[in-house]
């Protein structure tokens, strides 16, 4: 149990819209703009304020424009947009209309120009998608580097010209950000060459303030949580998330970082699809912490919802996923089953760190049950990049059984599985019924019993 308490990587939805105190809508739209496609878009916006996030979705017309007229919870705000997931930033004021054309560049016309260019240039210069490897490329942590301090002083070349209060953070936001994706890139770095990037790891966190709205608005305050000593309950889920919900409300002066790290918390703790007696327990608990944050735990209520479980133990595989072998090969997971032993399913992908960490286990595990005839080990990745996936192979050389699902039907049966969050690991028997639809990891002490439990049950 205590296991699924380290991080873990989480596959977003997006999230709910939604609303309090809303500023009303003037006659002028607050965003417009147009988008150079050849089709219809789905553009998601969202923003931040005071620690709750407000997001919706505005679909372009046949001409590729579009207008974001929502009710604000604030007078002014930065709003960030996700088209076919690459990042745009924009800054919308109540009682003006900030314009934007989006194509090969971006140009903004109408208010809050010199705004919504900072923004917009910070959304994309500090953007996942500009630092991931293609395919075939090296990672090499100087050029890295060297992008990242491109990219900020393209930021903050953009918000010298703001206005004093904008400016100053406009200037706190690339800072905090900046020593984020550095410790990423530092993180992989090590991954890499094997480089001890500790120290410096470790001096970037203490300069983290947990108490600022950069840090939320960042993400960095993930590293201060990660590195601030706060003790849990490790007795238990239930125990465990109780503990730190009161941690971070000591820890923490800034309400709204308080907010983010309930939620990350609460969404941790309804993606292990807890029974209805555990949840009102946790909510007993955490009332004090949730009546200053009722938007958290509107927002943990949908998580719930999201994650109910559709498929239990006993039940049969609820679709056939194509998955694809390293040589390109494809079949149906029901293949697989075909083979009439106890399975046990690793569901990774390349960019899950707690994924990654699980695989020397994998490997002793395999080990362990080799010549066991009664059970196979099988590794699915979730990875659209096959390269990607393909280079890891390559580089550690696994023994068992090694596939990268089929984007649409792969997706299909994350959903059907409601599988929010990888690692996950599966045990299904011979008569292709799950034995586990959410198994021990391979670095649990008692998997081996587990297995052995499968395959005694399965005779």
């Amino acid at each position: 149990m205590i296991a699924k308490f380290v991080k873990r990587c989480v596959i977003l939805s997006s999230l709910p819209l939604l609303s309090s105190v809303a500023y009303a809508s003037s006659e002028a739209p607050l965003l417009k703009g147009h988008i150079n496609a050849s089709e219809s878009k789905e553009i998601a916006i969202a923003y931040d304020w005071q620690g709750d996030v407000y997001d919706s979705t505005v679909t372009t017309d046949a001409s590729g424009n579009f207008v974001y007229d929502a009710q604000l919870a604030t007078p002014e705000t930065d709003v960030i947009m996700l088209i076919d997931g690459k990042p745009y930033g924009a800054y919308i004021r109540q009682g003006s209309t900030t314009e934007m054309s989006i194509g090969d560049t971006v140009k903004f016309s109408g208010d809050n120009v010199p705004e919504s260019r900072f923004y917009n240039t910070y959304q994309q210069e500090f953007s996942p998608l500009k630092f991931k490897l293609l395919p075939d490329e090296k990672f090499v942590y100087a050029d890295r580097l060297k992008k990242l301090q491109d990219g900020r002083d393209r930021a903050l070349s953009d918000a010298s010209v703001l206005p004093g209060g904008l400016r100053e953070r406009a200037e706190r936001l690339v800072s905090a950000k900046y020593d984020m994706v550095h410790i990423m890139l530092l993180t992989a770095n090590a991954a890499e060459t094997g480089v001890d990037s500790t120290a410096v790891v470790n001096d970037i966190v203490a300069r983290i303030d947990p108490n600022a709205d950069e840090s939320r608005l960042t993400g960095i305050i993930n590293y201060w949580y990660n590195n601030a000593g706060l003790n849990g309950d490790m007795s238990s889920m239930l125990a465990f998330v109780k503990s730190m919900f009161a941690a971070i409300d000591k820890a923490l002066t800034n309400e709204g970082n308080k907010k983010n790290l309930y939620y990350s918390l609460g969404s941790m703790f309804m993606s292990d699809q807890p029974s209805d007696e555990v949840v009102a327990e946790l909510y007993a608990a955490i009332e004090p912490q949730l009546s200053k944050a009722p938007m958290v735990k509107q927002r943990m209520e949908n998580m719930r919802e999201s994650m109910r479980v559709k498929v239990k133990d006993g039940d049969a595989v609820p679709t056939d996923p194509i998955v694809i072998a390293p040589d390109g090969t494809k079949s149906k997971l029901s293949d697989i089953l075909a083979q009439k032993k106890v399975i046990y399913i690793d569901i990774w992908a390349t960019w899950c760190g707690p994924c990654c960490r699980e695989i020397p286990y994998m490997e002793k595990l395999v080990e362990r049950f080799k010549g066991n005839d009664k059970i196979m080990f099988v590794s699915i990745s979730r990875d659209d990049d096959h390269d990607a996936w393909l280079r890891k192979l390559d580089r550690d050389k696994p023994t068992w059984e090694q596939y990268v699902f089929d984007k649409t039907s792969g997706d299909r049966f994350m959903e059907a599985m409601t599988i929010r969050g990888i690692p996950r690991f599966l045990i299904i028997g011979p008569d292709g019924r799950f034995i586990s639809t959410n198994a021990k990891r391979p670095s649990d002490e008692t998997i081996d019993s587990t297995l052995n439990a499968a395959i005694e049950s399965a005779r």
